[in-house]
């Protein structure tokens, strides 16, 4: 069995990158007579402006994630099969940012190859132990409980911050738990995330 998430960069296109603006003037002014110079008022001012439209930037640290991590396991019906997805985000927004993650296909449950069998995302609304033949996730290292993924349509927000970010990062861990009832070979979702600036 294996969980592969595709990444996903996201970079909202209602966003500018960072702009800036300069602009400078300057006015000087004499009179000159004819064998002196007439005192008159002289200035030289200077404007320098700068604005920088929020930016964010989002990254997931693999291409993609496997359960196990080899093509070969030995099923135990008692142990989730588990690792950990790093999404790095960046803004200069005052206000910080929110990440979120959401179901990309049309199912929560990991699909198998041949789209007939499918491993459902767990019931669990709050962070448990999964029941056999099931999926889900929850936010740290080295989870060992785990939620159900978010319903279709909707998602569910993973960090939120009220400050600029500098490579802040989020690690969702996905667990899996799968005995011999069901049919073997590659079972796979795909989770989106996004990163929002507030």
């Amino acid at each position: 069995m294996s969980l592969k998430i595709k990444r996903r960069r996201y970079n909202p296109a209602g966003l500018l990158q960072a702009t800036a603006v300069f602009f400078a003037s300057f006015s000087l002014a004499f009179t000159a007579g004819s064998l002196s110079f007439i005192p008159h008022d002289s200035s030289a001012d200077t404007y320098v402006g700068d604005d920088l439209a929020p930016a964010i930037a989002l990254s997931i640290d693999l291409a993609d994630l496997r359960l196990p991590d080899s093509d070969t396991f030995s099923i135990n019906e008692f142990v989730e099969t588990t690792d950990d997805i790093d999404i790095i985000v960046s803004t200069n927004n005052p206000n910080g940012f929110a990440l979120t993650m959401s179901p990309a296909g049309s199912t929560t449950g990991l699909t198998h190859v041949g789209g007939v069998t499918t491993i459902p995302s767990t019931s669990n609304l709050s962070p448990d132990s999964l029941d056999v033949n099931t999926w889900g996730y929850n936010v740290g290292s080295g989870a060992t409980t785990f939620r159900r993924v978010p319903g279709l349509g909707s998602q569910t927000t993973l960090t939120k911050t009220n400050l600029p970010a500098a490579a802040s990062t989020t690690t969702v861990t996905v667990g899996a738990k799968a005995d011999t009832t069901i049919p073997s070979g590659s079972y796979t979702s795909t989770l989106r995330f996004t990163a929002v600036s507030n």
